[in-house]
């Protein structure tokens, strides 16, 4: 026997086509707009609020370049967005993550999704200062990831300078002293 909607056997097990949305369905999104832009600009400000931490002493590379066109070079090589799964730390004005999957060792176990996390902040010439650690990603691994688990600071600046020169983005390398006393983000 056959469904006349959906154009399946009835008792089959379905096809695809058993899926799709029939012309007297109710989609809640057709109905309800959620505000996500707001939602989301109102949590990264509620983010500042309650997870905020001083900037990291220690190298930077230095770009003399628009926050855009780092994002636009870095997003070509899978950089994204990363303010919602990371503290803010004052004054940042760019905070990208990359996430990639490898087996490696932290915590007593073998873990498979790690990040290159890269933050920047404008100095007072206009340049980007660009400060990058490598990380168990935060929403697979979220207290050894607060806890710093395979933390390193080392692999992340190197996977920071890999990226900006492949996309010929030039930059000078400074080390920055702060009085917050932390030596990596």
């Amino acid at each position: 026997m056959k469904d006349t909607k959906s154009g399946s056997a009835v008792g089959d097990g379905g096809t695809d086509a058993d899926t799709s949305r029939r012309s007297d369905d109710v989609n809640l999104w057709d109905v309800v707009r959620v505000p996500f832009d707001a939602i989301r600009k109102g949590y990264r400000e509620l983010r500042k609020v309650l997870f905020t931490a001083s900037r990291p002493t220690g190298e930077y590379l230095v770009v003399d370049e628009s926050i855009e066109t780092i994002e636009r070079h870095l997003g070509k090589q899978s950089y994204a967005p990363n303010w919602e799964f990371s503290y803010y730390e004052r004054g940042e004005v760019l905070n990208l993550a990359r996430v990639v999957y490898e087996r490696a060792e932290a915590g007593g176990e073998t873990r498979v999704w790690w990040q290159t996390h890269v933050r920047g902040w404008k100095n007072d010439a206009g340049q980007i200062e660009l400060h990058g650690h490598w990380e168990l990603e935060p929403t697979e691994n979220g207290n050894l990831h607060i806890d710093g688990v395979g933390f390193s600071f080392e692999r992340g600046m190197e996977n920071l300078r890999s990226a900006l020169d492949e996309s010929d983005l030039e930059y000078e390398s400074t080390t920055i002293e702060l009085n917050s006393g932390r030596d990596h983000a």
